[in-house]
């Protein structure tokens, strides 16, 4: 079961999993279950808001992986309903419905004694997962990269306004990870044959700035603009058209490293090269060959 698969690692993680199990998934919006059916998943249109809603439908999944949530919420009250009241149903609908192991994707710096809102409400869900008693797999992964992820795509967009605009300093180091090996991964580790319990770190192959990463995508060198905060919330709100808030903003402007064990290492899955993930990237997005 893949809770939460509308969004670039949802079908990404679907896509590895496909053809060699059954798989179920959730979404929120009818809208989203098209693209999970024709992959070949189960999908079925739920708010979890109830550990029941999850658990009717849990049964006889061996494991159920956790995509609930992300930074950019309505307000704070549901930032943490989504990043770790989740986490919560998500465990007692394990346990209801028989469920073996929960593999949740969880991003570096996760602690629940952090000041940043949403790191907190991450730590405090992996603290609560490894408390469940049951079998856990933790991967903190680095920003992901591809077609309609939130942060790849305020680093697209600000890659081609005019000035560029990066948010933080710039100089912060980012390891951007394609979505497809994010799924690889996560599929390997529902693979696993014996019992698992551990937290992993996952970052792509290339190291690079906050800014080179602007050169990059605009294949010039032009100086970005800079802003943190609340001014890097509202760039980023008028660059993607949609509201974003300084605590998505301040996340995306913090370095992006792993900061455990190696996933792709430990569960052999290899780890795309950027430049090739990103032509895959523009592939599926219908760009290539447009400049």
């Amino acid at each position: 079961m893949v809770a939460g698969a509308s969004g670039v690692v949802g079908r990404a993680v679907v896509a590895a999993l496909a053809g060699r199990d059954e798989v179920r998934a959730t979404v929120r919006r009818e809208e989203a279950t098209q693209p999970l059916r024709a992959l070949g998943a189960k999908v079925a249109v739920r708010d979890l808001d109830h550990a029941d809603a999850l658990a009717e439908i849990l049964p006889r999944c061996h494991t159920l992986i956790h995509l609930v949530g992300g930074a950019n919420q309505p307000n704070p009250d549901e930032l943490f309903r989504a990043n770790h009241g989740s986490v919560l149903r998500a465990i007692d609908a394990a346990r209801e419905a028989g469920t073996a192991r929960i593999v949740l994707l969880s991003v570096p710096g996760a602690d629940p004694e952090t000041t940043h809102p949403f790191l907190r409400a991450k730590g405090m869900a992996e603290e609560a997962l490894r408390e469940s008693g049951l079998e856990f797999a933790i991967v903190r992964s680095t920003h992901v990269y591809g077609v309609g992820g939130l942060w790849f795509t305020a680093a697209v967009e600000g890659a081609l306004a005019s000035p560029p605009f990066v948010a933080g300093p710039g100089h912060q180091e980012v390891a951007p990870v394609f979505a497809g090996d994010v799924g690889a991964v996560l599929a390997a580790i529902d693979d696993h044959a014996e019992p698992i319990r551990g937290t992993w770190g996952l970052e792509g192959p290339d190291v690079l700035t906050a800014d080179d990463f602007c050169a990059l995508l605009r294949d010039d060198r032009e100086p970005p603009a800079h802003a943190g905060g609340q001014a890097a919330a509202e760039a980023l709100s008028g660059l993607l058209g949609i509201e974003v808030d300084a605590v998505t903003a301040s996340f995306f402007s913090m370095p992006s490293r792993a900061d455990a064990p190696d996933a792709a290492e430990a569960f052999g899955v290899p780890r795309t090269p950027l430049e090739e993930g990103l032509r895959r990237t523009l592939e599926a997005a219908g760009l290539t060959g447009s400049g």
